[in-house]
């Protein structure tokens, strides 16, 4: 399943500590400002409690 963000379905996801659109330099830190890195459903960094 594409599209959605639901139990069971595949997700990319990133989960920023910022707005990349107001400030991309947000992105150039991504031990500091990515807190979820999500890719094809497997979660391959979760710093969130």
């Amino acid at each position: 399943m594409l599209g959605v963000i639901e139990e069971g379905a595949y997700a990319d996801i990133l989960l920023i500590d910022g707005n990349p659109l107001e400030d991309i330099e947000v992105l150039t830190e991504p031990k500091k400002n990515l807190a979820l890195i999500m890719k094809g459903g497997k979660v391959f960094k979760n710093t969130i409690e």
